[in-house]
């Protein structure tokens, strides 16, 4: 996780303010931004160029419990942009056959595109061209033209941290929406501000937001995380502490917590659970068609990055999980998605935000983009892709007598 320290007052770039070293022990400073072309910025981060068969080969067991997750050969997919240390935040969509994606990158949230999610990406667009924006989460109304990017906002520091707040942008799909300058986005408008206590443990924060409609309330929910984790002595990138949940009647807004508690958060145990990080359903799964009386149906699956101690060290891997209800989850598998304990690997040490899809082009699995880091202190961060048979989660997702119907 980064808690970047803004050294920019305003966007564009403002006042520099000056911090001492006690107060960056744990934060990562932003450094002023280097102004890229998007043709530099597709050279240095795209690490997988011309075709990549989406074939049996290009897949190879990932680290985790279940056999049936499978990393892509050829991770990462995205690198840092040159003289940085991280790309993070990814956040998937797929529109007229290319998927798009979108990162955080030190100048802010960067745009790309492919045509088979795996290879040659493009990028096309600075969505958010101001530091401190990170950890984008977009989506879309029903048969709408419109994206809706939802993301992390960094505010000035204060006493050497930062602030996070969530706001939102919006955008009409346009005719050719692979190419890059023809996005036009709204003026950003808050959506959460960090106002409840358990949002301001250690640093006043809200982010990692994830945005989706809930037919049975008929409201659009905001599952978002808070606050941050000062506990980890072999990191200094504090992740967040809880989930909590906010609604509203549109997509825009306005938004309103439904509890003043979290949802998720910390917990004793070994290992012990010392923080939250973000939170989304998995797509494909997001819909609730469940009886609760007689216990047959279809619930919803989720993905949580957790963060869990045990002795003197800590770990940060993504955990699945399945509701009746949307609001009270199950465990069903604590490292379902893992760090890899390969001495060389990209992703040895911490796996932090994701995103998932079913694309067209192999509907018979979801892929989950994710950022991982290569080690817990000096390290880097890139975006990989891993996928898992649909018919594995619909067996999670559905009871027995559910699914021989469905067959």
């Amino acid at each position: 996780w980064l808690l970047p320290v803004v050294i920019f007052t305003t966007c564009p770039m403002g006042a520099v303010t000056s911090l001492g070293r006690s107060e960056l022990k744990y934060a990562v400073q932003i450094h002023p931004p280097t102004h890229r072309s998007l043709s530099s910025l597709t050279e240095q981060m795209v690490t997988v160029t011309g075709a990549a068969p989406n074939s049996c080969s290009s897949w190879q067991r990932c680290g985790g419990n279940s056999s049936a997750l499978q990393d892509f050969a050829a991770n990462p997919l995205l690198q840092p942009p040159l003289g940085e240390s991280w790309v993070s935040g990814p956040c998937v969509l797929e529109i007229d056959d290319h998927v798009h994606l979108w990162v955080g990158i030190s100048s802010g949230i960067l745009h790309l595109v492919s045509l088979d999610g795996l290879s040659t990406w493009t990028a096309v667009e600075m969505t958010v061209d101001c530091p401190g924006a990170s950890r984008p989460s977009v989506t879309r109304e029903p048969k709408s033209k419109v994206v809706y990017l939802f993301y992390e906002q960094t505010d000035p520091p204060q006493h050497g941290f930062t602030s996070t707040k969530v706001q939102l942008i919006s955008a009409t799909v346009p005719s050719a929406a692979f190419s890059a300058g023809d996005w036009l986005w709204s003026e950003a408008t808050e959506v959460l501000q960090p106002e409840l206590e358990w949002e301001r443990v250690q640093v006043a924060r809200v982010g990692n937001p994830f945005v989706m409609y809930n037919s049975f309330r008929g409201q659009w929910l905001l599952y978002y995380s808070a606050s941050s984790v000062f506990r980890r002595k072999d990191s200094k990138n504090p992740p967040p502490m809880y989930i909590g949940i906010a609604a509203a009647p549109a997509v825009e807004g306005p938004y309103r917590r439904i509890n003043e508690k979290p949802f998720l958060g910390t917990s004793e145990g070994v290992p012990q659970v010392i923080g939250a990080g973000s939170f989304k359903m998995i797509k494909g799964f997001d819909v609730l068609n469940y009886d609760e009386e007689s216990g047959i149906g279809r619930r919803l699956l989720a993905l949580e990055s957790r963060i869990t101690r045990s002795k003197d060290s800590s770990v940060s891997s993504i955990a699945l999980l399945a509701s009746a209800d949307g609001f009270s989850w199950s465990l069903i598998d604590a490292n379902f998605l893992a760090p890899s304990a390969r001495e060389n690997s990209w992703k040895k040490a911490n796996i932090h935000t994701f995103d998932t899809m079913i694309p067209s082009f192999d509907p018979d699995h979801v892929f989950i983009y994710y950022d991982a880091r290569d080690n817990f202190k000096k390290s880097t961060e890139c975006v990989g892709v891993a996928r898992i048979p649909v018919v594995f989660l619909e067996s999670i997702a559905c009871t027995t007598a559910t699914r021989v119907g469905a067959l």
